[in-house]
């Protein structure tokens, strides 16, 4: 491979790539004329409305603070946002009026208690009344609350328990909870009358991705006895769970359509989202394969059932569109129009590892010759490489660099066994594909020994650590971004919230604490040979900034090469486009200098 250094600007200027607005998480108005959405097109996370049929987008308020969701009423004008703090997740609640004459909206806080997290749930249908869960009663467990918008500040507890809840649905008077024992094994609870009923009890684990209440149960993308995630249906009355419909790929949500058991059925086939029209009452199951081929991670309902809403995310852009059901068209609303450079497709690849398992990963090559190879970990480590827009990866593809994204043991949407392959003691395997990874790269004359790097955020960051301590002679350069340096100070100061269900994947300070130890990668720092760029939010929530500091310290009396980014407003990732920008600039920098020289 030969440094041909990157392409002129605009291509390779991050900013260009930066500056381009996301648009997703849509929520369709009550009226059906609009259509709420969030996108990052002032620099933060805000909410926006764009007529329903398409035209003019509209920022809808002028706040200083990310928003994190946005809930249009089914039945009123109201609109409710969680907002948090300098990315701390503490989220309140706030509901947007528009006035009776059609003015713009007006924004009223609900909830005002900075230490508590309200995570959003869903409206009554009456309007007027909001269900939602918050850890105010125990900073460890969620409990589930109905507030009436004429007096949010006494809530009604629907629901109390020493546990992680969260609201899935609501339909009239039902509302359905679910109940995290741990990540991948949830408990579905129906609330009805002052009762409170278990609508899949199972033994052994059970993982439900999306749920929706019909007339007569709950439908579920969910795997009893399955590897993958099926459409299943759970009847009111205990009887036993019903398969609907099986698919190549996990059902990843379901959502009903309004006056009907119609269902918008979302299915993960190899990292692409496929949307389904299912008929539970027929069996028909129609296929929409037209439009943008991308990730679809949420969809709303029109009210009259004619069309839903959904956002795309591929290598071509991120929106909004609408999709028609009579006639399958679809148009798009809101987004990205065009990128600064045609991204080449994103290919899925795999290789065997030494102990035979298939590890997948998905490759973005330049379109000319490579300067060299980036391998970017994905965090989780339940989550998934997906051939999403990732305007970082984009722009350095762009700047000639040949970017693999891993789905090492332990990624989500390669079925149940996949993913308990990195489980506690077996966590360093994980790290070994990583290794087994750049060989195969290598064998492929698809990477350069001395120019390769690596990059990975959260659960990738520790992987990050773990590769360049482990296998230093490896890396050229590495950058990590609010990962864990060491496992026992990372589950002591984690939300306490959020403890007992890292521990079911990690381990647990009580039975595991000396093995977390020994795969700590701050108590191999000494081993690190690769330049590492560090970046963290001082408000991190999940990933503490300690783990940051502890490290860099270390490097630093050791004579390492490190470099620390810290952001005094961010939390768990950068989202303020200021701070994406002096991130990511340094981050591009960082690959050129130390694996092709200066750019």
């Amino acid at each position: 491979m030969k440094d041909e250094g990157p392409p002129p600007a605009p291509a390779g200027d991050i900013r260009r790539w930066l500056e381009l607005p996301l648009a997703y998480s849509p929520s369709v108005a009550h009226d059906g004329e609009s259509v709420y959405y969030l996108s990052d097109e002032s620099g933060l996370p805000q909410p926006f409305v764009v007529p329903a049929r398409g035209g003019t987008t509209r920022r809808v308020i002028d706040g200083s603070e990310r928003v994190g969701t946005v809930h249009a009423s089914p039945s009123g004008p109201e609109v409710m946002l969680s907002i948090d703090t300098g990315g701390d997740e503490h989220w309140q609640l706030s509901v947007l009026r528009r006035d009776a004459s059609g003015g713009r909206e007006r924004l009223t806080a609900l909830t005002a208690e900075p230490k508590v997290i309200h995570a959003p749930g869903r409206w009554r249908p009456g309007g007027g009344r909001y269900v939602y869960a918050a850890n105010s009663r125990d900073p460890r467990f969620f409990d589930i609350y109905e507030m009436n918008l004429a007096s949010p500040e006494h809530p009604r507890r629907l629901l109390e328990g020493d546990a992680l809840h969260a609201v899935e649905a609501v339909r009239d008077e039902r509302v359905l909870v679910a109940r995290a024992n741990t990540n991948l094994d949830v408990d579905l609870l129906l609330l009805e009358d002052d009762r409170i009923v278990h609508v899949n009890p199972h033994a052994g684990e059970q993982s439900v991705f999306s749920a929706a209440l019909g007339v007569d149960g709950v439908y579920a993308g969910a795997n009893p006895d399955r590897e993958f995630a099926a459409l299943v249906r759970y009847r009111f009355g205990g009887q036993q769970h019903e398969f609907l419909r099986e698919f190549d790929g996990d059902v990843e949500l379901v959502r009903r359509q309004p006056s009907s058991e119609t269902l918008l059925v979302l299915v993960n086939h190899d990292g692409w989202s496929q949307p389904h029209l299912y008929d539970p009452a027929t069996g028909e199951d129609r296929v929409f394969n037209s439009g943008p081929k991308g990730v679809i991670a949420s969809a709303s309902w029109y009210p009259d059932g004619s069309a839903f809403a959904y956002e795309v995310s591929s290598v071509d852009g991120a929106g909004i569109y609408r999709r028609d059901i009579a006639t399958g068209k679809e148009k798009r609303l809101a987004g990205i129009t065009s990128t600064p450079a045609a991204t080449p497709a994103p290919y899925l690849r795999s290789f065997p590892a030494s102990d035979r398992v298939r590890i997948p990963y998905w490759e973005l090559a330049p379109a000319g010759p490579s300067r060299g190879t980036l391998l970017w970990i994905h965090g989780g480590p339940e989550s998934q490489a997906r051939p999403g827009f990732s305007p970082v990866q984009q722009c350095l593809v762009a700047r000639g660099w040949r970017v693999i994204s891993p789905n090492i043991r332990g990624s989500s949407g390669y079925g149940r066994t996949y993913l308990h392959l990195d489980d506690v003691r077996l966590r360093m395997n994980s790290v070994r594909d990583v290794r087994e990874l750049v060989d195969e790269l290598v064998r492929l004359r698809k990477a350069e020994r001395g120019r390769i790097g690596i990059i990975g955020g959260s659960y990738g960051g520790f992987v990050v650590l773990a590769a360049v301590t482990t296998y230093p002679d490896v890396w050229g350069a590495a950058v990590e971004i609010v990962g864990i340096s060491n496992f026992v100070t990372f589950l002591e100061r984690t939300g306490v919230w959020r403890r007992k269900l890292r521990e079911f994947k990690y381990g647990s300070l009580d039975r595991d604490r000396e093995f977390l130890e020994s795969i700590s990668p701050i108590h191999r720092a000494d081993q690190i040979r690769a330049p590492l760029l560090v970046i963290h939010g001082r408000n991190d929530p999940r990933v503490p900034f300690h783990e940051a500091e502890q490290l860099v310290q270390t490097l630093r009396d050791l004579g390492r090469p490190v470099e620390l980014l810290a952001f005094e407003n961010e939390g768990h990732g950068i989202v303020r486009r200021d701070n994406r920008f002096v991130a990511w600039e340094r981050t591009v920098r960082w690959f050129d200098e130390h694996l092709s020289g200066p750019a």
